[in-house]
Protein backbone atom coordinates (compact mmCIF):
# COMPACT_ATOMS: atom_id res chain seq x y z
CA UNK A 1 0.00 0.00 0.00
CA UNK A 2 1.39 3.38 -1.01
CA UNK A 3 1.94 6.25 1.47
CA UNK A 4 -0.98 8.18 -0.05
CA UNK A 5 -3.26 5.18 0.43
CA UNK A 6 -2.10 4.79 4.05
CA UNK A 7 -3.00 8.44 4.66
CA UNK A 8 -6.34 7.88 2.90
CA UNK A 9 -7.24 4.96 5.17
CA UNK A 10 -5.92 6.75 8.24
CA UNK A 11 -8.30 9.63 7.57
CA UNK A 12 -11.18 7.21 7.03
CA UNK A 13 -10.23 5.47 10.28
CA UNK A 14 -10.26 8.79 12.12
CA UNK A 15 -13.71 9.52 10.66
CA UNK A 16 -14.94 6.10 11.79
CA UNK A 17 -13.64 6.67 15.34
CA UNK A 18 -15.35 10.07 15.47
CA UNK A 19 -18.60 8.53 14.16
CA UNK A 20 -18.44 5.76 16.79
CA UNK A 21 -17.82 8.30 19.55
CA UNK A 22 -20.85 10.30 18.46
CA UNK A 23 -22.98 7.13 18.26
CA UNK A 24 -22.06 6.11 21.80
CA UNK A 25 -22.88 9.60 23.01
CA UNK A 26 -26.27 9.55 21.25
CA UNK A 27 -27.12 5.98 22.31
CA UNK A 28 -25.41 6.06 25.69
CA UNK A 29 -28.58 4.67 27.27
CA UNK A 30 -29.11 2.10 24.49
CA UNK A 31 -25.92 0.11 24.48
CA UNK A 32 -27.21 -2.63 22.15
CA UNK A 33 -27.99 -0.13 19.40
CA UNK A 34 -24.59 1.51 19.89
CA UNK A 35 -22.87 -1.88 19.66
CA UNK A 36 -24.78 -2.77 16.46
CA UNK A 37 -23.85 0.48 14.72
CA UNK A 38 -20.27 0.26 15.98
CA UNK A 39 -19.97 -3.28 14.60
CA UNK A 40 -21.36 -2.16 11.23
CA UNK A 41 -18.87 0.72 10.99
CA UNK A 42 -15.87 -1.37 12.07
CA UNK A 43 -16.76 -4.30 9.81
CA UNK A 44 -17.45 -1.91 6.93
CA UNK A 45 -14.09 -0.19 7.45
CA UNK A 46 -12.07 -3.42 7.48
CA UNK A 47 -14.18 -4.89 4.68
CA UNK A 48 -13.37 -1.84 2.55
CA UNK A 49 -9.66 -2.29 3.29
CA UNK A 50 -9.82 -5.92 2.15
CA UNK A 51 -11.85 -5.05 -0.96
CA UNK A 52 -9.70 -2.06 -1.92
CA UNK A 53 -7.13 -4.06 -4.02
CA UNK A 54 -9.98 -5.61 -6.01
CA UNK A 55 -11.55 -2.18 -6.45
CA UNK A 56 -8.29 -0.79 -7.85
CA UNK A 57 -7.96 -3.72 -10.23
CA UNK A 58 -11.50 -3.29 -11.52
CA UNK A 59 -11.18 0.48 -11.94
CA UNK A 60 -7.89 0.07 -13.79
CA UNK A 61 -9.36 -2.54 -16.14
CA UNK A 62 -12.26 -0.22 -16.95
CA UNK A 63 -9.82 2.64 -17.57
CA UNK A 64 -7.74 0.40 -19.85
CA UNK A 65 -10.77 -0.22 -22.06
CA UNK A 66 -11.55 3.50 -22.19
CA UNK A 67 -7.94 4.37 -23.13
CA UNK A 68 -7.86 1.64 -25.78
CA UNK A 69 -11.08 2.98 -27.32
CA UNK A 70 -9.67 6.52 -27.17
CA UNK A 71 -6.55 5.48 -29.10
CA UNK A 72 -8.54 3.48 -31.66
CA UNK A 73 -10.90 6.41 -32.30
CA UNK A 74 -8.28 9.16 -32.43
CA UNK A 75 -5.42 7.30 -34.12
CA UNK A 76 -7.07 4.59 -36.25
CA UNK A 77 -4.01 4.05 -38.46
CA UNK A 78 -1.50 3.54 -35.66
CA UNK A 79 -0.71 0.66 -33.32
CA UNK A 80 0.11 1.32 -29.67
CA UNK A 81 1.47 -0.51 -26.68
CA UNK A 82 -0.45 0.32 -23.49
CA UNK A 83 0.84 -0.78 -20.08
CA UNK A 84 -0.08 -1.96 -17.60
CA UNK A 85 -3.14 -3.76 -18.88
CA UNK A 86 -3.81 -5.10 -15.38
CA UNK A 87 -3.08 -2.95 -12.33
CA UNK A 88 0.47 -3.35 -11.01
CA UNK A 89 2.12 -2.02 -7.88
CA UNK A 90 4.07 1.14 -8.59
CA UNK A 91 1.49 2.50 -11.03
CA UNK A 92 -1.38 4.87 -10.34
CA UNK A 93 -4.83 3.50 -11.07
CA UNK A 94 -5.92 4.89 -14.44
CA UNK A 95 -2.41 5.94 -15.55
CA UNK A 96 -0.88 4.19 -18.57
CA UNK A 97 2.45 4.31 -20.37
CA UNK A 98 1.63 4.46 -24.06
CA UNK A 99 3.92 4.32 -27.07
CA UNK A 100 3.62 3.82 -30.79
CA UNK A 101 5.04 0.39 -31.67
CA UNK A 102 7.40 2.15 -34.10
CA UNK A 103 8.95 4.21 -31.26
CA UNK A 104 9.43 1.76 -28.38
CA UNK A 105 11.89 3.96 -26.47
CA UNK A 106 9.67 7.01 -26.01
CA UNK A 107 6.01 7.55 -25.23
CA UNK A 108 3.43 9.45 -23.20
CA UNK A 109 1.51 8.94 -19.96
CA UNK A 110 -2.25 8.94 -20.40
CA UNK A 111 -4.59 9.37 -17.44
CA UNK A 112 -8.19 8.16 -17.50
CA UNK A 113 -10.38 9.98 -15.01
CA UNK A 114 -14.17 9.67 -15.17
CA UNK A 115 -14.17 8.61 -18.84
CA UNK A 116 -11.89 11.54 -19.78
CA UNK A 117 -8.46 10.73 -21.18
CA UNK A 118 -5.69 13.33 -20.89
CA UNK A 119 -1.98 13.34 -21.69
CA UNK A 120 -0.11 14.24 -18.50
CA UNK A 121 3.53 13.62 -19.39
CA UNK A 122 6.13 11.76 -21.37
CA UNK A 123 8.50 8.89 -20.63
CA UNK A 124 11.63 7.41 -22.13
CA UNK A 125 13.52 4.21 -21.41
CA UNK A 126 16.70 5.32 -23.13
CA UNK A 127 19.82 4.57 -21.14
CA UNK A 128 22.40 7.27 -20.48
CA UNK A 129 23.71 7.88 -24.01
CA UNK A 130 27.28 7.46 -25.12
CA UNK A 131 28.96 10.59 -26.39
CA UNK A 132 28.68 9.29 -29.95
CA UNK A 133 24.90 8.76 -29.59
CA UNK A 134 24.00 12.15 -28.10
CA UNK A 135 22.40 13.27 -31.33
CA UNK A 136 19.52 10.83 -30.80
CA UNK A 137 18.36 12.95 -27.85
CA UNK A 138 17.30 15.70 -30.24
CA UNK A 139 14.36 13.72 -31.58
CA UNK A 140 12.38 13.69 -28.34
CA UNK A 141 12.17 17.48 -28.01
CA UNK A 142 12.84 18.77 -31.54
CA UNK A 143 10.30 21.48 -32.33
CA UNK A 144 8.30 20.75 -29.17
CA UNK A 145 8.07 18.13 -26.45
CA UNK A 146 6.96 14.72 -27.62
CA UNK A 147 3.26 13.90 -27.74
CA UNK A 148 1.05 11.46 -29.61
CA UNK A 149 0.07 14.26 -31.99
CA UNK A 150 3.66 15.10 -32.83
CA UNK A 151 5.25 13.67 -35.96
CA UNK A 152 8.83 12.73 -35.10
CA UNK A 153 11.44 14.34 -37.28
CA UNK A 154 13.59 12.09 -39.42
CA UNK A 155 17.10 12.71 -38.10
CA UNK A 156 20.24 11.13 -39.55
CA UNK A 157 23.81 11.51 -38.32
CA UNK A 158 26.21 12.35 -41.13
CA UNK A 159 29.43 13.09 -39.25
CA UNK A 160 30.77 13.78 -35.76
CA UNK A 161 33.64 15.52 -33.99
CA UNK A 162 34.66 15.15 -30.34
CA UNK A 163 37.13 17.21 -28.35
CA UNK A 164 36.93 16.38 -24.64
CA UNK A 165 33.44 17.34 -23.47
CA UNK A 166 32.61 19.33 -26.61
CA UNK A 167 30.78 17.24 -29.20
CA UNK A 168 29.58 18.29 -32.64
CA UNK A 169 27.33 16.45 -35.08
CA UNK A 170 26.52 17.09 -38.70
CA UNK A 171 22.93 15.95 -39.23
CA UNK A 172 20.07 15.98 -41.65
CA UNK A 173 16.70 16.82 -40.07
CA UNK A 174 13.83 16.12 -42.40
CA UNK A 175 16.34 16.32 -45.27
CA UNK A 176 17.71 19.70 -44.17
CA UNK A 177 21.37 20.18 -43.09
CA UNK A 178 21.96 20.86 -39.40
CA UNK A 179 24.72 21.07 -36.80
CA UNK A 180 24.20 20.15 -33.15
CA UNK A 181 26.69 20.98 -30.39
CA UNK A 182 26.64 19.20 -27.04
CA UNK A 183 28.55 19.39 -23.80
CA UNK A 184 29.03 15.88 -22.40
CA UNK A 185 30.40 14.46 -19.16
CA UNK A 186 29.64 11.67 -16.71
CA UNK A 187 27.76 14.23 -14.61
CA UNK A 188 25.38 15.10 -17.43
CA UNK A 189 25.01 16.54 -20.90
CA UNK A 190 23.47 19.63 -22.48
CA UNK A 191 22.52 20.69 -25.97
CA UNK A 192 24.53 23.87 -26.46
CA UNK A 193 23.23 24.83 -29.88
CA UNK A 194 21.24 23.45 -32.78
CA UNK A 195 21.22 25.22 -36.13
CA UNK A 196 19.46 24.20 -39.33
CA UNK A 197 20.09 25.36 -42.87
CA UNK A 198 17.98 25.48 -45.98
CA UNK A 199 17.36 22.33 -47.99
CA UNK A 200 20.45 21.60 -50.11
CA UNK A 201 22.16 24.44 -48.26
CA UNK A 202 24.72 24.79 -45.48
CA UNK A 203 25.10 25.59 -41.77
CA UNK A 204 27.79 27.51 -39.89
CA UNK A 205 28.16 27.72 -36.09
CA UNK A 206 30.86 29.57 -34.15
CA UNK A 207 31.48 28.22 -30.65
CA UNK A 208 34.34 28.08 -28.12
CA UNK A 209 36.98 29.17 -30.60
CA UNK A 210 35.84 26.88 -33.41
CA UNK A 211 33.85 27.40 -36.58
CA UNK A 212 31.74 24.37 -37.50
CA UNK A 213 30.61 24.03 -41.12
CA UNK A 214 28.39 21.51 -42.80
CA UNK A 215 27.38 21.87 -46.45
CA UNK A 216 24.88 19.45 -47.95
CA UNK A 217 26.26 17.22 -50.70
CA UNK A 218 23.72 18.84 -53.06
CA UNK A 219 24.83 22.38 -52.23
CA UNK A 220 25.41 24.14 -55.55
CA UNK A 221 27.97 26.69 -54.37
CA UNK A 222 31.69 26.25 -53.89
CA UNK A 223 32.07 28.59 -50.90
CA UNK A 224 30.15 29.41 -47.73
CA UNK A 225 30.34 32.61 -45.71
CA UNK A 226 29.09 34.11 -42.44
CA UNK A 227 29.68 37.05 -40.10
CA UNK A 228 31.37 35.88 -36.91
CA UNK A 229 30.83 37.39 -33.46
CA UNK A 230 33.83 39.71 -33.89
CA UNK A 231 32.20 41.08 -37.08
CA UNK A 232 34.86 39.35 -39.11
CA UNK A 233 33.66 38.03 -42.47
CA UNK A 234 34.32 34.30 -42.68
CA UNK A 235 34.53 32.51 -46.04
CA UNK A 236 35.46 28.90 -46.62
CA UNK A 237 35.79 26.76 -49.74
CA UNK A 238 33.70 23.61 -49.22
CA UNK A 239 33.87 22.29 -52.77
CA UNK A 240 35.92 19.23 -51.76
CA UNK A 241 34.27 18.62 -48.36
CA UNK A 242 30.54 18.70 -48.99
CA UNK A 243 28.68 16.14 -46.91
CA UNK A 244 31.30 16.34 -44.13
CA UNK A 245 31.59 18.21 -40.85
CA UNK A 246 34.31 20.82 -41.23
CA UNK A 247 36.02 22.34 -38.19
CA UNK A 248 38.14 25.48 -38.38
CA UNK A 249 40.11 26.61 -35.33
CA UNK A 250 39.91 30.38 -34.85
CA UNK A 251 43.14 32.26 -34.28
Amino acid sequence: MSPSELIYFFLIGVAVVIAITILWFIFRKKRRIAIVFTSILVLGFFGYILYFPTLKTNKHSEAYEIVSDYLDNNYPNRVFTVVPEQYEAGYTVGDFHVNDVETPTIGVILRCDKDEVTEIGTWSNLEYPTQQELWREIQSYYGSHYSLNKDLAEITKIDEWIDGELTAFALTIDDMPAIALFNYSKAGYDLLELQEGEREGYVIIEREGYVFIYADERYQGRKVSANLVNNKQFTFNVDEQKGQLIIEKQQ
